[in-house]
C-alpha cells in the first residue's frame, strides 16, 4: 500500500481492564475472611445450583483495613488517569464482602449501578481449574453484529468477551458499567476472593471566610 492508502487506527471509547499483584494482603486478609466465611457457613445452608457463601461486609475489619485503603486510593488514581475531575471527589469503598466458590459455582454476567464507579475483586484462594473472570463487551450492537474470530485464544478487536485466570494476591479493577462474570468452578477446591465496589462523594472544601 502506498503512503496515501495506509489508513490510520484510533481507538475510542476503550474498556480498560486493571490488574495488578499484592500479595502482601493475603495474610491478614485470609484471617479476616476465614472468620466471616465460618459464621457464614452456621447460618446458611450451600445452595446445590450456585454452591457459593458470601460474608457480611469487611469494611472497618482491622486485618482488612489496609487493602481498602489501597483500592479506594488505586481507584482515585484509576478515574483520574481516565481524565475525569478528581479533584472534586474523594473515593470510597461502597461494598466489600468476601465470596467462597464451591465445585460447579459461578456467577452470572452483570454490572453495579446504583453510584457505583468502579468494581473488582482481590483473590485469596484461585485454584488450577477454578473459576476464571469473564469480561464482557459492553456495546449490545457490536456483539448482536459480531462476525466470528479468527482466533479465540488471542485478544483482538473481534472478542465479545476475554478470560482471566486469577492468582492469589492479584487484584483486579474495572469500570462498573463493564459487565463481568464467573466461569463455573471446575475445582474440588473452592475459589476465594474479595468482590469490592468504589463509589465516589463531594471532596470537603474548606469553609470560605466570612468578609465583615
Amino acid at each position: 500500500m502506498t503512503e496515501k492508502t495506509v489508513l490510520s487506527p484510533e481507538p475510542q471509547f476503550a474498556s480498560v481492564i486493571y490488574t495488578i499483584q499484592k500479595p502482601d494482603f493475603l495474610s491478614d486478609v485470609s484471617v479476616a475472611v476465614d472468620g466471616l466465611l465460618q459464621r457464614a457457613k452456621a447460618a446458611v445452608t450451600l445452595n446445590e445450583v450456585y454452591p457459593v457463601y458470601m460474608t457480611e461486609t469487611l469494611s472497618g475489619n482491622p486485618k482488612a483495613l489496609a487493602l481498602e485503603q489501597f483500592i479506594a486510593e488505586s481507584a482515585w488514581a484509576i478515574l483520574s488517569d481516565q481524565g475525569y475531575r478528581m479533584e472534586d471527589y474523594v473515593t470510597h469503598v461502597s461494598e466489600f464482602w468476601a465470596q467462597e466458590h464451591h465445585k460447579h459455582s459461578g456467577m452470572d454476567q452483570h454490572v453495579h449501578p446504583h453510584g457505583v464507579v468502579l468494581s473488582g475483586f482481590y483473590f485469596l484462594k484461585a485454584p488450577e481449574n477454578g473459576c476464571m473472570v469473564e469480561i464482557h463487551d459492553p456495546r449490545p450492537g457490536k456483539v448482536q453484529a459480531s462476525l466470528p474470530p479468527r482466533d479465540l485464544s488471542k485478544v483482538t478487536a473481534a472478542n465479545n468477551s476475554l478470560l482471566i485466570k486469577p492468582q492469589p494476591g492479584m487484584a483486579i479493577f474495572t469500570n462498573s458499567w463493564l459487565p463481568h462474570s464467573f466461569t463455573r468452578n471446575a475445582s474440588n477446591e473452592p475459589v476465594t476472593f474479595i468482590h469490592f465496589n468504589v463509589s465516589v462523594r463531594p471532596a470537603e472544601r474548606p469553609a470560605e471566610p466570612i468578609v465583615v
